[in-house]
């Protein structure tokens, strides 16, 4: 769910206080899956501190990251098929703390007390959060996603490595530093 930023189109409250009431509080080390592509997912946590990406190897084994999820956001594959694997890997990026529960439990949860429709608008907030993501993978410049994931997450490269944020943004290590002088020299002038 992550970076999807669809909270506009769906009122998530009641999932977080959810989460807050019955969530453990777990930490994962950096590098540390919070589920992997090959599991069916078994957790739905909120992120309390930290980052995680959200990632999958492409056609030439080279992991690709396309999401990621900070402070107050959630992570897991709740959009997976019952019964099927995740599809891509959860990560943290740093020392993460999470609220975690039973995936099975908050399915549950979800079932008794949300209307069929109000499942479909969250599935949809969903869905068109990566709706979105791809549009702006697809239309937006390099730069541009990068300075939108600036003003989103202050203080970013404190928390994850600058080859984790390049291979978001879709270019190598070189290309992003490159664009990473080029605000800074822009910087420097204002």
């Amino acid at each position: 769910m992550a970076d999807l930023k669809t909270y506009d189109i769906y009122d998530f409250e009641p999932i977080r206080r959810y989460v807050r009431l019955n969530g453990e509080k777990r930490v994962y080390a950096r590098g540390e899956k919070f589920c992997g592509m090959d599991n069916k997912s078994k957790l739905f946590a909120e992120v309390v501190s930290g980052a995680f990406s959200f990632s999958r190897p492409d056609y030439k084994g080279d992991e690709q990251i396309f999401s990621f999820a900070f402070d107050g956001e959630f992570i897991g594959s709740i959009i997976s098929m019952p019964g099927q694997r995740s599809g891509f890997d959860i990560k943290a990026q740093c020392r993460s703390e999470v609220l975690v529960v039973d995936a099975s439990e908050f399915k549950g949860y979800i079932d008794s007390e949300f209307l069929p429709d109000a499942v479909a608008m969250m599935n949809y907030a969903i869905a068109y959060g990566f709706m979105l993501r791809g549009i702006s993978f697809r239309c937006d410049s390099p730069e541009i996603r990068y300075c939108k994931l600036l003003a989103r997450v202050p203080g970013l490269e404190d928390r994850i490595s600058k080859t984790t944020i390049a291979s978001y943004l879709g270019v190598s290590r070189e290309h992003f530093a490159r664009i990473r002088s080029k605000m800074q020299r822009k910087n420097q002038q204002v």
